[in-house]
């Protein structure tokens, strides 16, 4: 673990949410919004997350690399505190869309 400080939380991500117009402050990372004001901090989604994509820093929850999109930390946060990021899931849906397409077009040979 760093010994790097921050303020708050939401020194961390890249600011407000774009996607929420309720005021409501959410921290963007590159595939999940994460909301410290809901969050009561009881690791399930650190712990339930296949890749050990997220991980608690200075009482914030980060996204570090290797996120594979699955959802399992917003399906099971019971504070509603993460949320995937609709523009993450889709890119990612059509690159996986074009990598059967091109998978199927190089089995077809």
């Amino acid at each position: 673990m760093t010994d790097d400080r921050v303020d708050s939380a939401l020194a961390f991500g890249t600011g407000t949410s774009s996607d929420h117009a309720d005021g409501i402050r959410w921290v963007d990372y590159t595939n999940i919004s994460w909301n410290p004001v809901f969050c009561k901090r009881c690791d399930i989604c650190i712990e339930i997350c296949p890749k050990d994509t997220l991980v608690m820093r200075n009482d914030a929850v980060i996204e570090v690399e290797n996120c594979i999109l699955c959802g399992l930390c917003e399906r099971y946060c019971p504070d509603l505190a993460i949320e995937m990021i609709p523009s993450a899931v889709e890119a990612h849906a059509a690159r996986s869309a074009e990598r059967r397409t091109s998978e199927g077009a190089a089995t077809a040979d």
